[in-house]
């Protein structure tokens, strides 16, 4: 794997983290639009306020899982 990150900036044992991570990502994203939420081209503030709710909680919830690890 490659990155155009420094060596000093990110390890390989990081860019390899991080690639896993992404189907993390790709799951959450496919959860907000098919089955959890049905998300659609809506261009309403309170459903884009919505939207960015649920993506500010699986931010955090992602994180809290990353500082927890240890504990889990």
């Amino acid at each position: 794997m490659r990155t155009n990150l420094p060596k000093e900036q990110m390890s390989a044992e990081d860019t390899v983290h991080s690639y896993k991570s992404l189907s993390d990502v790709e799951r959450a994203f496919r959860s907000l639009k098919t089955v959890d939420l049905h998300v659609r081209p809506i261009f309403q503030e309170r459903v884009r306020a919505h939207i960015f709710l649920c993506m500010l909680a699986y931010c955090v919830e992602r994180h809290m899982r990353e500082a927890w690890r240890e504990l889990m």
